[in-house]
């Protein structure tokens, strides 16, 4: 026997619309209530409107009278399932919407979504689907979609009745996942700080999604696919779903059960790589910024998998750089288990490792590995207690085999340092050659193309440099050989620290460069 599913709609207001418009609507409806038409404008979307009503209204009342005689409610089925496809038209007028919203209808039709023919509420998601993706971000926001959503809980609704929907079923209830899931993309498009919340908070979509991507669940690829790329949205929208996520579903572990599963067993599509990517980038934004995450993820032993993933060249070690690269930030534990699992000379054999064109570059991404990298090692310098086993060995690494590490920062200081020189020469021809009635580029678009050049990694090699000539005289001399590469060094560092937010790196970095 299936359980009861919640019915959201239980204390909403009925629309206010008064009773000689009412009035006027049944008037037209009566008149033409089998007219087809095929414009749209206020007077058809009133009638068509009340004409659904009046069949939604009447099925109820057949259902609660003949409860055990489904003959006898049939045909009011039928007539409603057809009123719910008539109202697809108004998604091609999303200028209507207001009107739309005024009328009430969502109420009804959200009621929908738990009817007991599964015809009738995948048609209503199917109908919802289509409306809110023709939403417009410039419509009235109280009378939008969107808020006519988020007002009558359509969302938690829809969550509640995935308990019904099968993936592995019949072609019909995936579609209607599908488009369930479609729906939560528009809505994070929208308006993610106000739909994220719901979806995390006060629903329980993440243990469905969980459930999706599960590796015993037969669910389809497509579907897997949506459902991580649902939880990266949700991630990225709302900070406080990370926590939710991690202590209510135990969702760290459970990513990292999945990932495990992709060391020995390669992605076989396409869509099954995206979906790892996804999970990937998932456990990156569970890090960020969440020391109770990164403790989830050293319990779940998450450095460990990661250096499995890079020290046995799977299509996935580019990834696994980036999430070690996230949990190292800003984390002493991390930096010093990192060490403790013999990360450091996965690290640097990547690190020093020469990119040969025969390498696959589904396996190797240089630049992307390169800018991991040496984040990665600003975090160990920057985390690690200084009279600590864990920063000896570092240091070890650093000046080991006449300071080839040193040379190879140096190498790539000079050619990221040539490419946002090209990125600013072109940057000032292009403002040169503008006509007067161009727009400028604005400050955002011109950091993003020097970004694009290579500048954080830049800036992020030239921290590591002007750490290690504090802690080495050797390497300070090294550095020191070259006038022009100090200049280089503190122009990028004074410009960078423009771009630091956290008071106490500002004055790491100040006193860095005073130093230098």
């Amino acid at each position: 026997m299936t359980s009861k599913r919640k019915n959201h709609f239980e204390n909403t207001e009925p629309s206010k619309i008064s009773k000689a418009e009412i009035n006027e609507i049944k008037e037209l409806v009566n008149q033409v209530e089998n007219e087809e038409f095929d414009e749209l404008n206020p007077s058809t979307l009133k009638k068509l409107v009340l004409s659904f009503e009046k069949k939604y209204l009447k099925n109820q009342q057949l259902r609660d009278k003949y409860q055990n005689e489904p003959e006898r409610f049939m045909e009011s089925e039928i007539d409603l399932h057809e009123e719910i496809k008539k109202l697809q038209i108004i998604a091609t007028s999303p200028d209507l919407y207001k009107l739309f919203v005024s009328l009430g209808s969502i109420v009804s039709l959200g009621s929908l979504i738990i009817h007991d023919n599964t015809d009738i509420s995948i048609s209503v998601i199917d109908l919802f689907n289509e409306l809110v993706e023709a939403e417009d971000e410039e419509q009235d926001p109280e009378m939008s979609i969107f808020n006519g959503f988020i007002k009558n809980n359509i969302m938690e609704t829809l969550v509640d009745n995935l308990s019904r929907l099968d993936a592995t079923n019949n072609d019909e209830e995936q579609q209607a996942i599908h488009n369930t899931f479609s729906i939560f993309e528009s809505m994070l498009e929208l308006d993610g700080s106000k739909s994220a919340p719901i979806l995390a908070g006060k629903s329980q979509l993440f243990k469905y999604l969980l459930n999706y991507i599960s590796i015993q669940s037969n669910t389809p690829i497509p579907i897997k696919l949506y459902s991580s790329e649902l939880l990266s949205s949700i991630f990225l929208n709302d900070e406080n779903s990370r926590s939710i996520f991690t202590k209510k579903y135990n969702g760290i572990e459970k990513l990292l059960v999945l990932l495990s599963h992709f060391i020995k067993k390669q992605p076989e599509s396409l869509q099954e790589t995206e979906f790892v990517e996804n999970i990937f980038s998932s456990v990156c934004s569970l890090l960020l910024n969440n020391n109770e995450n990164k403790e989830s993820f050293l319990k779940s032993e998450g450095i460990q998998l990661m250096l499995i993933f890079i020290k046995k060249k799977t299509q996935q070690r580019g990834s696994a750089l980036k999430v070690l690269d996230y949990a190292l930030t800003d984390s002493k534990k991390s930096n010093e288990i990192f060490v403790q699992e013999l990360g450091l000379k996965t690290l640097f054999s990547s690190f020093m490792k020469k990119i040969k064109a025969k390498h696959s570059k589904k396996i190797y991404n240089e630049s992307e590995d390169q800018e991991h990298i040496v984040t990665m090692l600003y975090s160990l310098l920057r985390n690690l207690d200084t009279t600590s086993d864990y920063y000896s060995r570092l240091m070890v690494k650093f000046t080991e085999n006449d300071f080839e590490k040193i040379d190879k920062l140096l190498e790539l200081h000079f050619k990221y340092f040539k490419k946002v020189q090209l990125a600013d020469k072109n940057l000032k021809k292009n403002k040169e050659e503008q006509d007067e009635d161009d727009e400028d580029e604005d400050d955002e678009e011109i950091l993003l193309k020097r970004l694009d050049a290579g500048l954080f990694t830049l800036q992020y090699i030239d921290l590591v440099l002007a750490l290690l000539s504090n802690e080495n005289k050797d390497i300070r001399n090294k550095i020191k050989e070259s006038q022009d590469l100090e200049n280089e060094i503190k122009t990028i560092l004074n410009e960078y620290i423009q771009t630091v937010n956290k008071e106490s790196e500002s004055k790491f970095i100040k006193s860095l460069i005073d130093s230098f």
